[in-house]
């Protein structure tokens, strides 16, 4: 069952932005511009809004203070910005590409860890995650190298969190393109490295691996450190 929060969220985000004219594409109600924008693939020419009116709904069902909107604008599958606003602790997590990326108005910058030993990683739990004993054996060989693992339940202030260097890394398999939109637009325009995987649609779950940009992606894949 949605939460409404969710829902009014969207409401609120929708009616703001239709006025620009570009399409939009959200996690509750999908296509708003069904005849321009049901049919966009991400390689289509125009931009796009893509929309998470609650990232962490999970969280703020439970009370946990880890949760967000998530707004991010694309060409095809080029980042032109994201915003990011976590209304627990009144954090704006803003990025532009080509121009920067911001935390409540100040610059802000990925970290200077350049070893996975000493990096710490976000990653989650997708809705259709595998628990078997093969699977979670797998993630444990693939994050054990790490100082650290953090599961914030919220993709999109894991990735604002390597932005601005709370965390190194952030990686994810299976994860709605919606829910990292905006967090990996940010994540660039603050000068790190990203890579998206297997996005041929907004609904697209995707992979996603997002560092520092000092950090090696083969090894945080194989979390040889």
């Amino acid at each position: 069952v949605k939460i409404a929060a969710d829902r009014h969220s969207e409401a609120l985000i929708v009616e703001q932005l239709a006025a620009s004219g570009i399409p939009l594409y959200s996690e509750e109600a999908g296509a708003i511009d069904t005849r321009r924008a049901a049919r966009r693939s991400s390689k289509a020419a125009g931009p796009l809004w893509i929309i998470d009116p609650l990232d962490g709904s999970l969280n703020y069902h439970q009370g946990i203070p880890l949760c967000c909107v998530s707004i991010a604008l694309y060409e095809g599958p080029r980042p032109i910005l994201g915003v990011v606003y976590d209304f627990n602790h009144d954090e704006m997590f803003c990025g532009l590409a080509g121009r920067g990326a911001w935390l409540n108005h100040s610059p802000m910058e990925p970290s200077r860890t350049d070893f996975v030993s000493r990096a710490v990683l976000a990653t989650g739990f997708p809705v259709r995650t595998d628990y078997s004993g093969p699977a979670l054996s797998e993630f444990v060989g693939a994050v054990q190298g790490f100082r650290k693992v953090r599961l914030l339940g919220s993709a999109a202030l894991s990735l604002c969190y390597v932005a601005c260097g709370r965390i190194d890394a952030y990686r994810e398999d299976a994860i709605m393109f919606w829910d990292v939109a905006a967090g990996c637009a940010i994540v660039e325009a603050a000068g790190g490295t990203v890579s998206v995987e297997n996005l041929e649609h907004p609904a697209s779950p995707v992979h996603v691996l997002a560092t520092n940009g000092r950090l090696s992606a083969d090894e945080i894949r194989t979390s040889q450190g």
